[in-house]
């Protein structure tokens, strides 16, 4: 169910510490998120072992971006802010800079949709994108049929200062 033509979603392991590694310290992709400090490989092996059996512990849900064909590891997917009442979850994707480009993450999010739709029986899907600073990611998630259901003006501090944060839903 996790798999299309060109990628596979699978679950962390030990051997993704390289992976976590250099999207974590990734600085081009700070002024995206909300981090802003290096994680040290110590921290992120404590992360991987600590790595919950399913989403409803934790309320998260981190898989590894594959590429089908070669197995290789491309970036990382993410469902947070998990509410089973709610039947909801925001959506995130990085992709190693390398791979982007080449429709995986498209293919990717098309990939947990169907896991969280009929897996986790999840109404909806939501993403926080910035307006100003991240055009790939609006186009991408609005080319899967996400619509801006409400905009946080200069809610997100980004490197030219405060940015405007749509947030995009998808009935699933």
């Amino acid at each position: 169910m996790l798999q299309s033509s060109s990628v596979f979603l699978r679950a962390l392991e030990p051997e993704d510490l390289e992976l976590l590694y250099t999207i974590e310290n990734d600085t081009t992709v700070w002024s995206v998120s909300s981090e802003r400090s290096h994680y040290s490989k110590f921290a992120l092996k404590q992360y991987l072992a600590s790595q919950p059996a399913n989403i409803f512990q934790q309320g998260e849900l981190r898989l590894v971006i594959c590429e089908s064909l070669t197995n290789k590891s491309v970036g990382l997917i993410d469902l947070t802010n998990f509410s089973p009442i709610d039947r909801r979850a925001e959506i995130s994707i990085c992709l190693l800079s390398t791979y982007r480009g080449r429709g995986y993450a498209k293919d990717a999010i098309v990939n947990i949709e169907k896991y969280a739709a009929e897996v986790l029986r999840l109404d909806f899907l939501y993403a926080q994108v910035s307006k100003t600073t991240n055009p790939v990611s609006m186009k991408l998630f609005e080319s899967l049929a996400y619509a801006e259901v409400a905009l946080l003006p200069a809610w997100h501090y980004g490197k030219n200062g405060y940015e405007d944060l749509a947030i995009l839903k998808k009935k699933l």
